[in-house]
């Protein structure tokens, strides 16, 4: 009985890891700065900056 028990408990724990690994990440990143006007290159290198981070 103690041998079906452990077969079960394995083979659950094995499908939840399946699953779990199948799940997507998604972050998103937010950005607020200058992008038109006198200033406009700052908002962009900031914008550039993030990119390269990811």
């Amino acid at each position: 009985m103690q041998v079906k028990l452990n077969v079960i408990v394995a083979a659950t724990a094995a499908l939840l890891a399946g699953s779990l690994q199948a799940q997507e990440l998604v972050v998103k990143i937010g950005h607020v700065g200058p992008t038109s006007g006198g200033i406009a290159h700052l908002g962009k290198d900031n914008e550039n900056g993030a990119r390269m981070a990811i």
